[in-house]
């Protein structure tokens, strides 16, 4: 009767494999993506300070891999990706590289496509750096070109050796060291930056979402929209999250309730190790039985709920209609559209529809009315809380758009 998939995490893979060199810090550089952390984009893998095969980040944690020479400034998803997220010149200097034209949606990393679409630039002091997975056609600078401080050159993208949109950034030394530029216990003792990002290992979901089909990881990755209804047509009931900071050892479960409030189903997992970028989701299939009203999941890490969503499973009327016709649509030039007001629905259509009528969640008749205009009042004043639908009956086809009473 149930259904469910999780996917674990991933890591975001460099193209060079070359050993760290400490330099005294210099405090001059901006930072190279524009946008505010947590909400545009997260620092996911820092410098690999690890000896051998062992892991270790500049705070003594493993927020790199192995062999990682740079930094992984990383978006939510390719949605944000194709709203433009600027990258930004570090510090003044000559363009000394580019490279463009590389497909920029890579989901897989293969490691043959090393930094894909990038910039190179040198700096006074003999320091260089290198912007890499840009979006395909968006660099703005060539070589020879003089660059300062906070200068926008291209935008984030997922070119080459990518699986999800990002920045790969690395500071250089005579192009033969590579450097850690943020500071640390087990790293450098000064920072490279003017303003550096505060390290962050906490624990946060950042983002989530219900959806009414059974995602890949692929799909999840582009930036998918929620939905509060579901419908017994629909494919799967999803919830999905994307989430920072889990620890080994650490336990993450999704449970379902009904609209009665009564357990449906469970399904958890236990880590064996850190997670920095972590999808998890779950599915269940529609329920056969007529659970219909407003079911929540709810998220708990280590049994400790951390999120807890709803959303309508209904059973709307004339399901004959597809889920098309949910919103407003048009019957040839004829369109209806609703305004919410304090106590009443107020229906607007072109001309006097034949019927306005309203329906519960289950499907059930509330009233039928024959309007006398176009303009059509139903009160809701005396209606409990909840999903509700309007059917507009003009002509042959009938405009069914969902309301809510709360």
């Amino acid at each position: 009767m149930f259904h469910f998939n999780n996917t674990f995490g991933f890591f975001l893979l460099p193209a060079l494999l070359l050993f760290g060199f400490v330099l005294h810090s210099q405090q001059r550089l901006v930072n190279p993506l524009a946008g505010q952390y947590g909400k545009d984009f997260i620092l996911v893998n820092y410098v690999d300070w690890g000896v051998g095969s062992s892991v270790q980040d500049q705070y003594c944690l493993d927020k790199s891999y192995n062999g990682h020479q740079g930094t992984d400034y990383v978006l939510q998803h390719f949605v944000t990706m194709d709203k433009g997220i600027p990258v930004l010149a570090v510090d003044s200097g000559v363009v000394i590289f580019v490279k463009d034209g590389e497909f920029d949606r890579e989901k897989k990393s293969d490691t043959s496509k090393h930094l894909g679409n990038y910039v190179g630039i040198t700096h006074p002091g003999k320091l260089q750096t290198y912007y890499g997975h840009l979006k395909k056609g968006s660099i703005l600078v060539q070589v020879g070109d003089r660059v300062v401080p906070g200068q926008k050159i291209a935008l984030v993208g997922s070119s080459g050796n990518s699986s999800d949109p990002h920045l790969h950034f690395e500071l250089w030394y005579d192009s033969l060291y590579y450097i850690d530029p943020f500071k640390g216990p087990c790293g450098n003792a000064g920072s490279y930056w003017k303003n550096e990002l505060a390290y962050d290992s906490s624990f946060y979901v950042w983002n989530n979402g219900i959806l009414n089909f059974k995602p890949t990881l692929d799909t999840l990755k582009e930036g998918l929209t929620t939905v509060d209804t579901i419908y017994p047509g629909d494919q799967a009931i999803t919830f999905w999250s994307l989430l920072h900071g889990l620890r080994t050892g650490d336990s993450v479960s999704l449970e379902w309730y009904t609209p009665s409030d009564q357990f449906w189903f469970r399904y958890d997992i236990q880590l064996n190790r850190n997670w920095w970028y972590y999808y998890y989701w779950s599915y269940i299939d529609v329920p056969k039985k007529k659970e219909f009203g407003l079911w929540n999941v709810q998220l708990k890490r280590n049994n400790v709920l951390v999120l807890k969503k709803s959303f309508f499973l209904i059973n709307p009327p004339d399901t004959s209609l597809s889920q098309a016709n949910l919103m407003p649509i048009k019957n040839g030039d004829l369109k209806s559209t609703i305004k919410t007001l304090e106590s009443t629905w107020e229906v607007h259509s072109p001309i006097i529809p034949e019927a306005v009528s309203l329906w519960n969640a289950d499907g059930k008749l509330i009233k039928k009315l024959k309007p006398t205009s176009d303009i059509t009042f139903l009160n809701r004043s005396g209606l409990p809380p909840g999903i509700y639908f309007l059917v507009i009956q003009i002509g042959t086809a009938p405009q069914r758009i969902k309301v809510s009473n709360f």
